[in-house]
């Protein structure tokens, strides 16, 4: 009777929490830079959702943008169409959902243009474009910065007027053996940019429109959007499904891709810099700066899942298939030699750009929702409990019975005491962000930190608010929050990625395990003007990072001037420095692979110096 009674109560509770979305986890080490799309389907191959896309892509607007297909790309590269960039999920997506409006540049030339030929910019707050051929090489992504105010022309939509005039771009036959203008349609694949925070005086009206165009035709994209993953960094995306989907069997796709990644098949002499036709054509910058982009095509990976309310884990090691360089199909080409899937000569190419994780390089785990509610209830469900009799693993103790860890609703306590302070050092766009970790029912899944331009409201979702939050640093990936913490103590991280005398909300709410959130807290900050101050130099740390404000070179002249500069042997050892560092730093400056080695040398001495200075 007492069984059947708690059996009851729980299916009651159950019934609550499973009005819920059905939670999916998906595990994987991306490389540096790469770009992900995550999809689901039916298994007679229907689109069903996107469930994350990268930033680039769904908010950058890197595959719908002014500027040929073919055109260089760079640090931040401004402008041309990556239609590359995700092909099999964008054709996919867009059979399902329809076309986004194509983006052109405004009154130039040609589409194959870098410098603009009227007035058509205004400021560019993360795009720039270098014209130094030194720091837009290949080998130089990881070590440069955005030298001065970029101002951009963010383009229009391409009308039909466009079209009856045959408005199109230059494209090159593979190496760059004869060149052809393609036409261009009104329809693209993927969505504009959405981050324009204001029109200025010579940014076309459709400008204006760019974001809500594109949450018409896409409603999710704010939801699925997400920063860029730390390369190398093992990753677990929590992600939600509809509960009124029918259990049985579905496939979860993960397409992803990264610009210049070269093999024999695939590289600079096959794709080179296009350089063809007469000046109407390409313009000289086009042909002088940035680097050939253009590598392996994107691979796709497909994990198929038993969605059940028991769970499970599932997983890929291989892709099952390749798209195309331009994006001008969505099928999936068949894996063959000409995609590197060798981790041991070549780690982070081709099939490496998901790193393996033992035997797999996708995994899929299907979180129980229903364990001690649904079929063949296992033996730990309803067994008595209190302090002293604690639940098997996977369970928790709920009025004296064992269930499941999803089997009810809980979610975490409310993060009280939020603190977001403007970074003593760079007030204008960074912050400190300080908070205690709660109180939690079941382990945390995630800290989910989120900045944006408006107030949060109520009745807004917060999944959709304003965009994750960044590192403080040059790599613009996500920041993520550590969950090891134990409740009651303190946590502290750095946000970047701010712009100058903006007011910013702050938003932060702890995700449990089976998806249960906590109501967000949200604090107001406002970036000061950009302080320019003359900083001693760090002269070999300056060269291999590229910039003499890198928050690496940061945390080593605290410790230089902090420390060593406080006693005679450091001091001596400083002026030491001082003498034979500027010749140093000639030879580092001018060699990738070098700069490239300084900064694997320099990473501990740097994790060091980072914790002295705390």
């Amino acid at each position: 009777m007492r069984r059947g009674l708690a059996l009851f109560l729980l299916c009651s509770l159950a019934s609550a929490a499973h009005a819920q979305d059905r939670i999916v986890e998906v595990r994987l080490t991306p490389t540096a830079r790469a770009q992900i799309a995550i999809w689901i389907e039916s298994p007679d191959g229907t689109f069903l959702r996107t469930l994350r896309l990268t930033e680039a892509t769904a908010r950058r607007g890197i595959g719908n943008r002014p500027g040929a297909l073919q055109m260089n790309s760079g640090f931040h590269w401004p402008y041309g169409r990556r239609e590359g960039v995700l092909p099999v999920w964008a054709h996919r997506r867009a059979a399902a959902q329809g076309p986004f409006q194509r983006v052109i540049f405004q009154n130039r030339a040609s589409e194959g243009y870098a410098s603009r030929t009227s007035n058509d910019a205004s400021p560019d707050h993360y795009f720039c474009l270098s014209f130094n051929q030194s720091t837009t090489s290949r080998d130089a992504l990881d070590a440069v910065t955005c030298a001065s105010q970029f101002n951009s022309d963010k383009g229009r939509y391409a009308t039909n007027d466009d079209v009856g005039r045959g408005y199109g771009e230059p494209f090159e036959d593979e190496g760059g053996a004869s060149m052809e203008m393609r036409q261009l349609d009104t329809e693209s694949l993927y969505p504009a940019r959405r981050d324009i925070s204001a029109v200025g005086t010579y940014d076309h009206a459709d400008a204006a429109r760019f974001n809500t165009d594109a949450r018409e035709v896409m409603p999710e994209i704010d939801a699925v959007t997400m920063a860029t993953l730390a390369g190398d960094q093992a990753r677990s995306i929590q992600l939600a499904l509809p509960s009124e989907w029918p259990a049985g069997e579905y496939t979860i796709y993960v397409e992803v891709n990264v610009e210049g990644d070269y093999n024999d098949t695939y590289d600079p002499e096959r794709f080179p810099t296009p350089t063809l036709g007469e000046t109407l054509h390409w313009d000289f910058w086009a042909k002088t700066y940035g680097y050939p982009y253009r590598g392996q095509p994107s691979v796709v990976f497909a994990v198929p899942v038993q969605l059940t309310s028991q769970g499970g884990t599932f997983e890929a090691a291989t892709p099952i298939g390749y798209g195309s360089v331009h994006g001008e199909d969505g099928e999936l080409r068949t894996m063959d030699g000409t995609i590197t899937d060798d981790p041991g000569a070549a780690p982070g190419s081709g099939a490496d750009r998901l790193r393996l994780m033992g035997d797999a390089r996708v995994v899929v785990d299907v979180v129980p929702t229903a364990v001690c509610s649904g079929p063949n209830p296992p033996p730990q469900c309803f067994a008595e409990c209190d302090d002293t009799r604690p639940c098997d693993t996977g369970f928790l103790c709920e009025a004296s019975q064992c269930v499941g860890l999803c089997d009810i609703e809980a979610a975490p306590s409310t993060i009280g005491d939020l603190e977001v302070e403007l970074h003593e050092e760079r007030s204008w766009n960074w912050a400190h962000v300080r908070f205690t970790a709660p109180e939690t029912l079941r382990p945390l899944q995630r800290y989910e930190l989120r900045v944006s331009y408006e107030p949060f409201e109520a009745g807004d979702d917060f999944g959709s608010w304003g965009v994750e939050a960044k590192i403080a640093s040059l790599e613009d990936e996500a920041l993520v929050i550590p969950t090891d913490m134990l409740p009651g103590e303190r946590i502290a991280v750095d946000l970047g990625h701010l712009q100058p005398q903006t007011r910013y909300y702050v938003g932060l709410r702890a995700v449990d395990s089976c998806g249960g959130a906590s109501a967000p807290v949200v604090q107001e900050i406002v970036t000061t003007e950009i302080i320019f101050t003359t900083v001693s130099p760090c002269f070999v740390a300056t060269a291999a990072y590229g910039t003499p404000m890198a928050a690496e070179i940061g945390v080593l002249r605290r410790v230089r001037d902090r420390h060593l500069r406080s006693h005679a042997f450091g001091a001596a050892l400083v002026g030491l420095y001082y003498e034979v560092g500027p010749a140093a730093a000639d030879v580092v400056r001018g060699d990738g692979e070098l700069r490239a080695a300084v900064r694997t040398l320099l990473s501990p001495v740097v994790e060091l110096a980072r914790w002295i200075s705390e």
